[in-house]
């Protein structure tokens, strides 16, 4: 998600120097949180609405634009926001592949901040967003982590902001600070800075945002369905997936993958037994169970070689935890474990038809 937070320029507190307090303000509070899954695009600057107050239509499309657009966005902005968006200087931050989680931390702090004026959720397929954020503000920062990369112009070198670089090291605990090219991206020679191509990346999101809530709907619809137990069983193993930052978090994630699918496999091969914690099938028997349950069925080889896959990397986990050898960067084995583990229990619980008997 692209999301924007917006701040009273004009209130007295900043004494016209309002963008970086209001950076800061908001780099500490997500430094304040687990940084490990951290990748966002930051974009500043303030909103112009000249263009939309020069007749009654263009003002119209501004109030219809914001607050009834064409898809529904997050949005929690302040009663009194179109007050200030016409009559005082707004300045924004917009951050781009922002997760729900750090979205709603983020806000819930800057609630205590008397100039903020609240959140949207930006969708550039809407012109009225492209406006004025995709196009008013500007490509500012990139936030890897707990390291800061500020951005400057191809060709440029001169325009590295080596005081704001100095100042953003003494005030924030970033690990690094340091400078990203921009080359000709988000300027007048980048063929894909246009409204168009902003529409269709906001499109493509949505779509997969769209599919993915799907898949993971209908996932849950039939895993419960199959079995309400495991409901809770899934929740378990996910939350061991959160915030992974050690070799001995990713050790407890593995495990929790491993358990997992040893409650499906009890639930699969004896199917009037609902499974509880300690009913799981044993470490040693639950990928026999599963291979036997799904080698008959028509994607057998391909769920046969998932299944495989999962066992392979989970072990391997262990096992270098077993040796004391760890893995260099656990939040990526981690997530490529976790992604393969729920395709491949998808996968296995949609062969079934849709019970029609209340689950065991």
């Amino acid at each position: 998600m692209k999301i924007a937070f917006h701040f009273d320029a004009d209130h007295e507190r900043f004494d016209r120097y309002y963008g970086m307090p209001v950076i800061k303000e908001i780099f500490r509070a997500l430094l304040n949180q687990d940084t490990s899954s951290l990748h966002l695009k930051v974009f500043a600057g303030n909103i112009c609405v000249l263009d939309y107050l020069r007749d009654t239509k263009n003002h119209e499309e501004l109030l219809q634009g914001l607050f009834a657009p064409p898809r529904p966005v997050w949005q929690s902005l302040r009663p009194d926001f179109i007050d200030f968006l016409f009559h005082r200087k707004i300045f924004t931050l917009a951050f781009e592949g922002m997760s729900a989680r750090i979205r709603d931390m983020l806000h819930e702090v800057l609630l205590n901040d008397e100039t903020y004026l609240g959140g949207q959720q930006v969708h550039e397929a809407n012109p009225v967003h492209w406006v004025l954020y995709g196009a008013s503000l500007i490509p500012s920062y990139r936030i890897v982590g707990s390291n800061l990369r500020l951005f400057y112009s191809s060709g440029h070198g001169d325009e590295k902001d080596q005081g704001m670089a100095e100042d953003l090291k003494i005030d924030l605990p970033f690990s690094s600070v340091t400078f990203e090219e921009l080359e000709i991206h988000h300027t007048i020679l980048d063929s894909y800075s246009s409204y168009e191509h902003a529409s269709r990346v906001a499109n493509l999101s949505s779509k997969l945002y769209d599919h993915l809530n799907l898949v993971a709907d209908q996932m849950m619809l039939r895993l419960t369905d199959l079995a309400p137990g495991l409901y809770q069983n899934m929740y378990e193993t996910l939350t061991e997936f959160e915030d992974i930052e050690t070799p001995e978090e990713l050790t407890r994630a593995a495990q929790a993958c491993r358990k997992m699918l040893g409650f499906m496999s009890t639930r699969l091969s004896q199917p009037g037994v609902q499974p509880e914690k300690n009913e799981a099938a044993s470490d040693s028997d639950y990928i026999g169970q599963l291979r036997e349950y799904i080698a008959g069925s028509q994607s057998g080889s391909l769920l046969l070689s998932q299944l495989e896959d999962i066992n392979s990397r989970s072990y391997k986990i262990l096992d270098q935890t077993y040796r004391g050898t760890f893995n260099s960067d656990p939040r990526l084995e981690a997530g490529r474990l976790l992604i393969g583990m729920l395709i491949f229990i998808n996968d296995v619980i949609i062969m079934a038809a849709p019970s029609s008997k209340p689950p065991m």
